[in-house]
């Protein structure tokens, strides 16, 4: 969006697409096609918007790498 924020689209195991805005400082490795497990997100707020979530500030995204665990129990047909 700009140089101090950017816009991720995240599918959920619904195949649902949500958007949020973060900080491209805090999360620059955050890139396509990574699967990421978010904690702290929230609706408030972004009741009048569909499918759009906010972070808190203590909110945290993690990288997963492709052949853990948890990435392996999403489903999700590009691989």
């Amino acid at each position: 969006m700009d140089n101090f924020t950017s816009e991720i689209r995240v599918v959920d195991d619904s195949n649902q697409i949500w958007f949020t805005q973060v900080f491209t400082a805090k999360y620059r490795k955050i890139q396509e096609g990574n699967f990421v497990r978010i904690r702290g997100a929230t609706l408030e707020h972004h009741e009048e918007y569909d499918n759009c979530f906010g972070l808190k500030p203590q909110s945290n995204i993690l990288n997963l790498p492709y052949p853990c665990k948890m990435a392996k129990d999403v489903n999700v047909d590009s691989f």
